[in-house]
């Protein structure tokens, strides 16, 4: 059995030094700027730098995410974006929309892709068309069973990711539009404000409707490396070191631990768990049995433990009383008693009487927390995260990225030559050394001693070396010999020419960019057939009988709602295919790629305001499809209560169950399509 990749989330540096410590294979991250977590930290291009300097010397790895759509004049950003992550060189970037995985095709192949949750690829027909188009792994959707997910590993020509650990969405991956309807706030931009974790007011009376337990996964981890699963993925890039450190440890020791995971490891890994800050436990979506109590509805929707209430708002602080024990150094949520994101903050001040600081309250106390809070009575301080797992002293002392460099090296009794990665000269030196007897040189003492001494930023990258003949070489001598290629070296490389190449693709980007512009194509005609977005794998083969039986009764436009679609329709001819939400097409090159894959038009994302609208308009190589049908806000595989349900604030929202789908989908109650425009929802 081939372990699976731990995968560890990381929001800044200390917690990815925390997830390496701990024993994860890889982090996964972002830096500022399109990602989806862009409430994380996140990392500046230096200090992911000198994270991936830390994961490679202890032969792990680090996947950048880049998991947000892109509207069309982010485009240029993107590409520069895309050039500084040529330089950084991560293990791979997590991509969702189809825009860059075109960018990245043509202009820096050498970056590995990795299809995000977010594309919702959940069937066997989706992965094969990401492999199709280059992805090197999917990470698939999270309301998958056990069972999909068995039928889809058996046939997957790409490595497969699913997550173990962590928060769960109500919503199917890329098809949640709750936080933008609700606010302008978009989920699928990395500015999810989580209005699902609020109350809502159903048939049921007022409950948290669409707030699910927490994914546990302990027990999955031997079933995930019996499929063949490449990697087990923990949720949390805004969760704390110390939960990062406990969770990453108990998987470890239970991945560390198979085939058959000892009583007392299992112990260990549980009781580690129960020390983190979180939601109430379940298997998620893998257990169909368990779908109907997956919502946690009569619990409030923020994760961690309930350690206070505020009793009293002051300019210069709030009065609580503690609910659980409060500790200097715990990581605090503040939630409203409805629900929802709430703020996060360390506490570093605390009061048991006025003037009198304290460092510890007990249950039952009341307490004072100086400083600048947006509460109001009756909130609640969640605990998120404790003190005592501090590793910013070893996150300080990370040493900066370095930049590997390959060598060539022939090597004799009498010369020594180097051919060095970037420089046109070629090093050469005579050298005299004497037959050897039992201890002749070898290849394996010349590329373990011209590893070593690299002067920054530079460091070993691929070396290559031929040592001709049975010769004797000092040790003394051998590292005169590499001092002096290094110093040679050294006074040659610039990082400016190592990456000169992308100051030229960006020129060429920019050029083709700017001779670009809109396609007039005409719309197709007659009869169409529409096939899903969401399609379970048990139902691919009766879906393609549908798809034959509209194509023998003469329709030759089919409408797709996911890339699946590509492959359920690459053998039928003479056809046009058009796009639809949830598959999203938000700028010229999502729409371009698409067009290589068969496609004739594209409906434009729902969230695209109207000035990016009309510049995708003006540079589209194909013409836009306009889509009348009522566009849900949400859609889940679990079965909500039906009906009329109110926000916090009485706005009204319809639920209704898809058949054809077998989906639970949220609709705004006067059933309008919803367009976006200028910020705000209409």
């Amino acid at each position: 059995m081939k372990l699976p990749e731990l995968l560890a989330p990381a929001g800044n540096a200390e917690t990815a030094v925390a997830a390496y410590e701990a024993g994860a294979d890889a982090v996964y991250c972002g830096l500022g700027k399109f990602n989806a977590r862009e409430r994380a930290e996140n990392f500046t291009p230096e200090t992911l730098g000198k994270v991936l300097e830390f994961a490679r010397s202890k032969g792990r790895k680090l996947y950048l995410t880049l998991n947000t759509l892109i509207k069309e004049n982010e485009l240029p950003q993107v590409m520069e974006y895309l050039g500084e992550l040529v330089k950084l060189s991560p293990d791979a970037l997590i991509v969702q929309d189809p825009g860059v995985v075109q960018l990245v095709k043509e202009y820096f192949p050498q970056l590995v892709l990795h299809g995000s949750t977010q594309m919702g690829i959940h069937n066997s027909a989706g992965v094969a068309a990401a492999a199709d188009m280059g992805l090197k792994r999917v990470i698939l959707e999270r309301q998958l069973t056990l069972e999909e997910l068995r039928k889809i590993a058996a046939v997957s020509t790409v490595e497969l990711e699913v997550f173990v650990h962590g928060s769960l969405c109500c919503s199917l991956s890329g098809r949640c539009l709750l936080s933008s309807c609700m606010g302008g706030w978009s989920g699928n931009r990395g500015k999810c404000k989580q209005p699902c974790r609020r109350a809502w007011q159903t048939a049921n009376g007022e409950e948290f409707a669409l707030s699910p337990k927490d994914l546990y996964g302990l027990d999955l981890v031997s079933e995930f490396a019996q499929m063949g699963i490449a990697s087990l993925k923990i949720e949390g890039r805004l969760r704390s070191p110390d939960y990062v450190w406990k969770t990453v440890r108990a998987y470890r020791m239970m991945l560390d631990a198979l085939p058959e995971t000892p009583r007392k490891v299992r112990e260990e890994a549980e009781q580690l768990l129960r020390s983190t800050a979180t939601r109430n436990p379940s298997s998620g979506f893998y257990s169909g049995r368990n779908w109907k109590t997956l919502l946690d509805t009569k619990r409030i929707g923020a994760f961690g433990t309930a350690s206070a209430q505020v009793e009293k708002v002051t300019s210069k602080g709030i009065m609580v009383r503690t609910l659980n024990r409060l500790h200097l150094g715990d990581r605090l949520r503040l939630v409203p008693p409805d629900g929802g994101e709430g703020e996060s903050f360390s506490l570093i001040r605390m009061e048991s009487a006025p003037g009198v600081p304290a460092t510890l309250l007990q249950a039952g106390k009341r307490g004072f927390l100086p400083g600048d809070f947006k509460a109001e009575k009756g909130f609640l301080l969640y605990k998120i995260g404790e003190n005592g797992f501090d590793f910013s002293r070893q996150t300080a002392a990370l040493p900066p990225r370095r930049y590997p460099v390959s060598l060539n090296m022939e090597l004799s009794e009498k010369r020594w030559r180097i051919r060095c990665e970037n420089i046109a000269e070629v090093w050469e030196k005579e050298v005299v050394f004497t037959p050897a007897g039992n201890r002749p040189f070898s290849r394996e003492q010349a590329l373990r001693e011209f590893s070593a001494g690299i002067p920054a930023p530079w460091a070993a990258g691929e070396m290559n070396c031929s040592v001709q003949g049975a010769f004797f070489v000092p040790a003394s001598t051998c590292k005169q010999l590499r001092r002096e290629f290094w110093q040679w070296a050294e006074e040659r490389l610039s990082l400016t020419e190592k990456f000169d190449f992308i100051p030229q693709k960006l020129m060429q980007f920019f050029c083709d960019y700017k001779s670009s512009a809109k396609t007039e194509m005409p719309l197709p005609d007659g009869k169409s057939y529409q096939i899903p977005g969401f399609i379970p794998q048990d139902a691919l083969e009766e879906e393609k009988k549908r798809i034959q039986k509209a194509y023998d009764s003469g329709v030759r436009f089919f409408i797709i709602g996911g890339i699946h679609g590509l492959e359920l329709l690459k053998n039928l001819e003479n056809i046009r295919i058009g796009s639809c939400f949830p598959l999203p097409v938000c700028n010229s090159r999502a729409a371009m790629l698409l067009k290589e894959y068969g496609l004739s038009c594209v409906e434009p994302a729902p969230e695209l305001d109207g000035k990016s609208l009309a510049l995708f308009a003006e540079h589209t190589p194909l013409p836009f499809l306009e889509n009348k049908e009522p566009l849900p806000v949400l859609a889940t595989r679990l079965r909500l209560v039906p009906g009329k349900w109110l926000d916090r604030r009485n706005r009204a929202f319809l639920v209704r169950y898809d058949e054809r789908e077998k989906l639970s989908k949220l609709y705004p109650a006067d059933d309008a399509r919803l367009s976006f425009k200028d910020g705000a929802w209409l």
